[in-house]
């Protein structure tokens, strides 16, 4: 279980850390590649069952930036479960 938790921890600080390198980046011509943002899923659809309506979508935005913490945050995460003694 709190293995579990730190793993969920460590990429959920790997995202934001990620995003806020993405947008920061976005503004500095030499690292601009880093807040490139890639798009990836279904287009929302709505289903018609005269009784009721579904509309079902799945939409994710991920930049390079944000990869590359994931990366970082999963090779982190050995070393920081060693360090807490999980």
């Amino acid at each position: 279980m709190k293995q579990g938790l730190l793993m969920f921890a460590v990429l959920l600080a790997s995202v934001v850390v990620g995003s806020l390198i993405g947008d920061f980046s976005r503004g500095v011509s030499s690292i601009v590649w880093l807040g490139k943002i890639f798009e990836v899923g279904i287009d929302a659809f709505t289903l018609n069952l005269k009784i009721f309506e579904i509309t079902l979508g799945f939409q994710i935005h991920v930049c390079v930036s944000e990869i590359l913490m994931i990366i970082v945050g999963l090779m982190c995460y050995p070393k920081l479960k060693g360090a807490l003694g999980l």
